[in-house]
């Protein structure tokens, strides 16, 4: 492997957990190293379903162990209930699950503070899950937030969660009623806090310590490269850095330790919430893709934004993250297809100079196959218009494509 990034290249929403899956079958351990509850990864096996939102995708392989690192924010609750519900599907857990003492916590104020933001922006709201991840990240930067070794004692937690609470009450952003109200998610917050803390350690030294024993490292991204606090289409964002540059700080490793940066992208473009969508099909093409390819979002259940391939951000996407090579998934939505169009560039700029709502995508247009993709295991197994499709995007992108998805199950995978 031996350490390998599996990062999103688009808006999210691209596969990253059924690559992450696919691969960990090799994986002495899977690492996460930014977000939170606001990511999805959907991994089906056997024909079951699982949606994780905070554990690596490795926690379904049963020898492998899984990091949720300092640069991730943690939903104690959500932690909990993910957790709880593998135990359920007869998934062992054991002692698999390392939590950074250094990750910051998402608390029930976070997510109270979080929709009422996005309700007081109305029309112009971000689109958020609101699950507290922006203010909780925004309490990291003022340094004023809650760590995992933090947690205990109960107590002293209690205290500094009742004094934020006092101090938005006085200064008018919360109401005594809402205080109230909360209440009900702070005990179950609390409740949570020993299994969470139980999970506690030192992640950096753990994940070095790995490395050094020359293990199977995978470090799987959430959200996507256009997702990116810095680097994405702001403000229509998540709360942070998404890309490459982000694993070192977000795990606690050096930059040479890292071999491989696989790219993930959907063989059409999606996106969820508001902000510019340059190939946004809003036709019955656009209506086709998003039924066909089951496009909810995992977290959200909100309907996906859905439009042609997109390799002007996906040229962007290669660039500063570096990739090595790259995965396309859901190749089988587009079987009944009769012509599929890529975006090979903006005729009127670049992303991210361009005013990304004024882009104009300059399209070429490419024959469909119209046969089913989803028993392909080999290259060669694919139609010939379906391998010309893919060879056209390595082209564009510049970049090797080594697995490309062509169903929903573990094993429906293109491995060059």
């Amino acid at each position: 492997m031996p350490v390998t990034a599996v990062l999103g290249a688009q808006w999210g929403d691209e596969g990253k957990g059924k690559i992450v899956d696919y691969l960990s079958d090799h994986a002495d351990l899977v690492a996460r190293f930014q977000g939170g509850a606001n990511a999805g990864h959907t991994i089906f096996v056997n024909g079951k379903e699982t949606i994780l939102h905070q554990l690596p995708c490795g926690i379904l392989r049963e020898r492998t162990d899984c990091i949720l690192g300092n640069g991730m924010v943690i939903d104690p609750v959500g932690l909990i209930n993910e957790m709880n519900h593998l135990r359920d599907k007869g998934i062992s857990i054991g002692k698999r699950i390392h939590v950074s003492r250094l990750a910051h916590v998402v608390t029930p104020l976070h997510k109270l503070l979080d929709a009422k933001s996005e309700a007081a922006l109305g029309n112009n709201a971000i689109g958020t899950t609101k699950r507290g991840i922006g203010p909780c990240y925004a309490d990291k930067i003022n340094r004023s937030g809650i760590q995992i070794k933090n947690l205990r004692p109960l107590d002293a937690l209690q205290t500094i969660i009742n004094h934020k609470i006092d101090t938005f009450i006085q200064k008018g952003i919360l109401s005594e009623t809402e205080k109230i109200l909360l209440q009900s998610d702070l005990d179950r917050f609390y409740a949570c806090v020993p299994e969470v803390y139980a999970c506690a350690a030192d992640t950096s030294i753990m994940m070095n310590d790995f490395i050094r024993a020359k293990k199977n490292i995978l470090i799987e991204g959430a959200q996507g490269t256009l997702l990116d606090v810095d680097f994405g289409s702001y403000p229509f964002v998540t709360s942070s850095n998404t890309i490459a540059g982000n694993i070192c700080t977000g795990l606690g490793i050096g930059p040479k330790t890292i071999d491989n940066i696989i790219g993930v992208y959907k063989s059409y473009t999606t996106r969820v919430g508001a902000g510019p969508f340059p190939t946004e099909l809003t036709d019955e093409t656009g209506d086709y893709l998003q039924q066909t390819g089951g496009e909810f979002g995992a977290t959200t259940k909100r309907k996906r934004r859905c439009g042609w391939f997109d390799a002007a951000i996906g040229i962007y996407a290669a660039m500063i993250n570096g990739f090595t090579s790259i995965a396309i998934t859901k190749l089988d939505v587009l079987d009944d297809l009769n012509e599929i169009r890529i975006c090979t560039h903006y005729e009127n700029g670049n992303f991210p100079d361009i005013d990304f709502e004024a882009a104009i995508p300059h399209y070429i247009t490419l024959k469909g196959w119209n046969q089913d993709t989803t028993s392909a295991r080999k290259f060669n197994d694919l139609p010939q218009e379906a391998r010309e499709y893919i060879k056209t995007i390595e082209k564009l992108l510049h970049t090797p494509i080594k697995y490309i998805s062509v169903g929903k199950e573990r094993q429906q995978i293109v491995r060059f």
